[in-house]
This record gives C-alpha cells, sequence and structure tokens, in this order.
C-alpha cells in the first residue's frame, strides 16, 4: 500500500510533453516553463484548467500534471 502520491519532476512533465506532442507544431519556443508560467497566470485570473487546456488545446491530464507540479512546491 501507498503511504501518498508520486511527486512528479521536470522529466516527467517533459515526458508529457512529448508524448501529447505538446508545443511541437504551433509555437515551437514555447517550453515547459512558459506552460507553468501559464497555468500560475491562469489560476490567479481566474482561468480553469478545463478552459486553459483547451484554449491550448492540450490534454486536461497535461494541465492537472502541471498544477499538481507547482503546489508540490
Amino acid at each position: 500500500m501507498g503511504a501518498g502520491r508520486y511527486r512528479l519532476t521536470r522529466d516527467d512533465l517533459e515526458a508529457m510533453r512529448k508524448e501529447f506532442d505538446v508545443g511541437r507544431y504551433d509555437e515551437p519556443a514555447h517550453n515547459l516553463d512558459d506552460d507553468l508560467h501559464q497555468i500560475r497566470r491562469a489560476a490567479r485570473l481566474g482561468v480553469s484548467l478545463e478552459e486553459w487546456a483547451g484554449g491550448r488545446g492540450v490534454p486536461l491530464a497535461y494541465a492537472r500534471a502541471l498544477r499538481r507540479f507547482i503546489e508540490q512546491g
């Protein structure tokens, strides 16, 4: 039985970006730090993860992983 959740790393998020093909074609200069910044900003502005993911055209699972990474500290 696991006592806690697995801690996400930057490598985990980079693997998700690659798996989901995030930012590869629409914005080649767009990177993980940009996504993390956008998630923080969206939270401050009251934009839901669903809205952010839909607007960016990325899977909601990726948006949730970004938020979880930020919340881990």
